[in-house]
């Protein structure tokens, strides 16, 4: 039985492309020579007798400046492909440092040692999705991943706004973060059912709230306002305003540094109580008054009044000697608080530190002069 023996003919060849790495790197130093020395038009025609392209050209023109002052026979055993991967890229920097900076000839496995020491290790995949983008300044970006719905009701929405009112993108993310968070903090509340499309996207996120009964003595006008662009009819509510004063309340203000009030009061409606209360000119005839009702009526009572009434007031106590002084655990309210605060008053007083205030649902401190003790 007679065996044949195979002898792989790569061996034998792998030496020639010593020769094809040597000559890479001769023509790639002569062309750049040519490039510094040959007036550009010149250049130009040369390359284009070669029938090259300008990317291929570049290609060389790299390869001569990474190894400029190094000698040829030093190269010769890097792998032709491999020369132009490492020379095409500053990503590569680092290798060709290394190899420059080696002693003796440099081998492929030299490279590809270089090579796999300068990859960036992958970073681990956080545990929770983030929208946040590393800058190069070191800041860093909010990027929202694409949006793919069925209705695309996003995308519809905001490129309206762009088209109509010449809105941004990002003007239009950012104003919308802004009507959650006054939603969720108790700034806005829902008087209507609102319309299927948005109950559908929604869901029971936003819960209906039915409005406040109209009192007796507010007149109630009503007009339909056909809009031009919308085929839907909406019904507006002007809220007109006509409350007046009982006479026999009245007279006693005018007539009496310290009000005379009867049972009647129990009875009234916060925003008379708050008419009554403006008529007052001391702290004590206020007093006479909030002391007969509960503390939802006073609280009611005192959202319905303008800022410059609250000042007044708060004024008026101030003057007071016999105003208590605050302290941790009260409930007060804050002149200067901000809108979206308003279905929260009063607010607790949690810490007091050298005229600072720090009150609940506040991550800041409060001077201690805005804040009054409630009624």
């Amino acid at each position: 039985m007679s065996t044949t023996t195979y002898t792989p003919v790569s061996l034998g060849k792998i030496d020639t492309l010593d020769s094809s790495t040597l000559g890479i790197i001769e023509f790639a130093k002569a062309l750049l020579r040519d490039k510094q020395y040959l007036p550009k038009a010149e250049f130009s025609k040369l390359v284009q007798s070669f029938g090259w392209g300008r990317e291929l050209v570049r290609s060389y023109i790299k390869i001569a400046l990474a190894f400029a002052d190094v000698e040829i026979n030093k190269l010769a055993k890097i792998e032709p492909r491999t020369l132009f991967k490492i020379t095409s890229t500053k990503k590569f920097a680092l290798v060709v440092e290394g190899i420059r900076n080696s002693v003796g000839h440099v081998t492929q496995q030299l490279v590809e040692n270089l090579i796999e020491a300068c990859k960036r290790p992958r970073t681990a995949k956080p545990d929770k999705p983030s929208i946040w983008r590393a800058e190069k300044d070191g800041s860093r970006s909010c990027v929202v991943p694409p949006i793919k719905e069925d209705d695309h009701y996003t995308g519809i929405s905001i490129q309206r706004a762009m088209d109509n009112e010449g809105m941004t993108a990002q003007s239009f993310v950012r104003e919308a973060a802004a009507f959650r968070e006054a939603y969720l903090s108790g700034a806005f509340l829902l008087v209507s059912e609102l319309p299927p499309h948005l109950q559908a996207i929604l869901g029971e996120k936003l819960k209906y709230s039915a409005p406040t009964p109209v009192d007796d003595d507010i007149e109630v006008k009503t007009y339909t306002d056909q809009s031009e662009t919308d085929e839907t009819t909406v019904e507006v509510v002007e809220v007109v305003e006509t409350m007046e004063i009982p006479q026999d309340i009245e007279t006693s203000i005018e007539g009496n540094e310290d009000l005379q009030l009867n049972n009647s009061i129990e009875s009234m409606s916060f925003e008379k109580i708050a008419a009554l209360v403006v008529q007052c000119t001391t702290w004590s005839e206020i007093v006479a008054i909030t002391s007969q009702i509960d503390e939802r009526t006073r609280l009611d009572s005192w959202n319905v009044l303008a800022e410059s009434e609250k000042r007044r007031i708060t004024a008026l106590k101030g003057s007071c000697k016999t105003i208590p002084s605050i302290k941790v655990g009260d409930k007060v309210n804050w002149v200067n608080h901000y809108p979206h605060l308003s279905a929260w008053l009063p607010l607790k007083v949690q810490e007091i530190n050298n005229g600072q205030v720090k009150l609940e649902l506040c991550n800041f401190l409060v001077p201690i002069e805005e804040l009054s003790l409630t009624w």
